[in-house]
C-alpha cells in the first residue's frame, strides 16, 4: 500500500475544519479535489473516514484514529 503524504496532508485539515470547503480553501485548491483525495485514501485503507453531511463532515471511529496518529 503506498499512500502519498498529500493523501495525509488533505484528511488532516478536512478532519480539522470538519469540512471539505474549509480545507480546500486552507491548502488552495478546490472541494472537489479534496473530495476526490479523501475517497482514495479511504479506498486504499479499506474504510470509511469521515461521515458526510449537508452541514459538515464528521470523524468515523476510524477516522479519529487514524487522526490521532497523524
Amino acid at each position: 500500500m503506498n499512500i502519498s503524504y498529500d493523501s495525509y496532508r488533505v484528511f488532516y485539515y478536512a478532519a480539522k475544519f470538519r469540512s471539505f470547503s474549509q480545507a480546500a480553501a486552507a491548502l488552495y485548491s478546490n472541494q472537489p479535489n479534496v473530495t476526490r483525495t479523501i475517497k482514495r485514501l479511504e479506498q486504499s485503507l479499506g474504510c470509511t473516514l469521515f461521515i458526510r453531511t449537508n452541514r459538515g463532515a464528521a470523524l468515523t471511529a476510524e477516522g479519529k484514529t487514524l487522526f490521532s496518529h497523524i
